[in-house]
């Protein structure tokens, strides 16, 4: 038990060091850098419909800095499971855009994915790819999202942290739109309730900007 716990903290001060490291040597002659903030909050609720088929419904808000709602947001999802350790999904978000000096602005996303995970020992490493034509930056677009994260499973505790990074890449434009580096924890109350709190950094490739991002989420099982 204590040489996990020793191997998680290290791979976490590794973690943080390389995103330092990234986004450091790449602002290093940048004479000003855009930190922006932002708080979200996700109640994600999922329906099994068979073994291989799951239904979810995710409403979201966004806050700004001043803790102002900045976006609404509904997402509905299918994931289908058609083998062990693979899912395919398909899902389409509403989104209501909250402009102060202008008329609210509704947008619509749909994305496809397909995840693979993989357990070793208390450890479940994941790979997503997704195909969507929204970067939740109100940039319009097609991208493609690359991500990979893990989780790791503490023995007699209901936490459980992970970390991860995702890289979105813009096609039209054939560049690196920019890079998402997270981190956090899962807390289970029980079988079907769960509560999520982490630390998300976007990190733009495009513009002198990074995005401090706040994230509260609960999830439910029916």
């Amino acid at each position: 038990m204590h040489k996990n716990n020793n191997l998680y903290k290290n791979i976490i001060r590794v973690y943080l060091l390389f995103i330092l490291i990234t986004t450091g040597l790449s602002q290093a002659n940048a004479q000003e850098v855009e930190n922006t903030f932002q708080t979200r909050t996700e109640f994600k609720m999922s329906y099994k419909l068979t073994d291989k088929w799951k239904l979810l419904a995710i409403p979201e808000l966004r806050f700004d800095d001043s803790y102002s709602i900045d976006k609404y947001i509904l997402e509905l999802k299918t994931v289908y499971t058609p083998i062990k350790r693979l899912s395919l999904g398909a899902s389409y978000r509403f989104i209501a855009n909250q402009r102060t000096t202008k008329d609210t602005e509704y947008l619509q996303r749909y994305a496809f994915d397909a995840s693979y995970k993989y357990k070793i020992n208390r450890w479940t490493p994941k790979v997503r790819l997704r195909y969507t034509n929204y970067s939740e930056d109100n940039a319009q677009g097609e991208f493609i999202r690359y991500k990979a994260s893990i989780d790791y499973n503490i023995k007699k505790s209901k936490f459980t942290p992970f970390a991860g990074a995702e890289i979105f890449h813009e096609i039209s434009e054939n560049h690196l739109y920019k890079v998402r580096y997270s981190l956090g924890s899962e807390y289970k109350i029980n079988k079907k309730n769960a509560i999520s709190l982490a630390y998300k950094l976007d990190y733009y490739q495009q513009k002198l900007e990074n995005k401090h991002i706040m994230y509260v989420g609960y999830k439910l099982k029916f």
